[in-house]
């Protein structure tokens, strides 16, 4: 349960990213200047993704959620039917282990820096943020930097969370067939 609740911090982040590319506007920001953005300094993989409606790091939090499921579910630790040649058996539990303690630590300090970042702003802690094209005001570039924050501290504790279970059944031996 913990792991689902940590992941609905990716929604508010995702569904600004994914209402610029479709050319939608939000927080001030058109998806004209965001997709102007993405011409300009995106690769040729996040060009692509982005001409077909799909944000390259909306797809990259996706694997993450996949990943983060799968330490929590059953399926994680055997692999399923659909995978073919290893269905049925075991996942190494260091296969999933690595990548979630790894990405859950990094994910997760950095999206605490960003939530932290926002209410220190908005006190006068630290300078007010400028804007940076394609925000026009301070407030929208605010919203997203704590839309990031909760994005990437939601699912940096949801990979670490699911870590922690998956390691705790491993050592037990569930989910062996």
């Amino acid at each position: 349960m913990a792991v689902w609740l940590l992941l609905c911090g990716l929604v508010p982040w995702a569904g600004v990213k994914t209402v610029w590319t479709l050319g939608g506007d939000a927080l001030g920001v058109s998806g004209q200047a965001w997709l102007d953005g993405v011409e300009n300094d995106g690769g040729a993989l996040y060009r692509a993704l982005a001409a077909v409606g799909v944000d390259l790091t909306v797809l990259m939090a996706l694997l993450g959620v996949f990943l983060a499921l799968g330490l929590v579910h059953r399926w994680g630790m055997v692999f399923p039917r659909w995978t073919l040649v290893l269905a049925g058996r075991r996942v190494p539990p260091l296969l999933p282990l690595i990548p979630a303690w790894a990405v859950g630590l990094c994910l997760g300090a950095y999206g605490v820096v960003l939530l932290a970042m926002v209410p220190l702003g908005l006190a006068g802690v630290i300078p007010p943020f400028a804007p940076v094209a394609p925000f026009t005001t301070s407030a929208d570039i605010a919203w997203m930097i704590l839309f990031g924050g909760l994005a990437f501290a939601g699912l940096g504790g949801a990979l670490l969370v699911g870590a922690w279970s998956y390691g705790r059944r491993a050592r037990a031996g569930v989910g062996r067939r």
